[in-house]
């Protein structure tokens, strides 16, 4: 969940005009930007819609094996480096 939220304060960063739009919104306009890979934003939008039913009650159990869960914040990992690389 911690990952989640770091990816979303850097897109929020890097977005001009990102104000509260919803995550969804964000990751839907870093791909169509090149700022996220077609793969990137599909891990993203699977792990919002996990975070969106914790965040709500609808789950409260762990519902990703770990192997999953690794994957997922590897990637998470990778996506904040690569934005917050400095330019070349």
């Amino acid at each position: 969940m911690h990952s989640f939220i770091a990816v979303e304060i850097v897109l929020r960063d890097r977005i001009p005009g990102a104000g509260k739009k919803p995550l969804q919104e964000l990751i839907e306009q870093s791909a169509a930007g090149g700022a996220l890979k077609a793969r990137q934003a599909e891990c993203l939008d699977y792990g919002r819609k996990i975070r969106s039913r914790m965040a709500h009650g609808q789950t409260t159990h762990a519902v990703m094996p770990p192997a999953m869960a690794v994957a997922m914040a590897t990637t998470l990992f990778a996506i904040v480096s690569e934005l917050c690389a400095p330019p070349d």
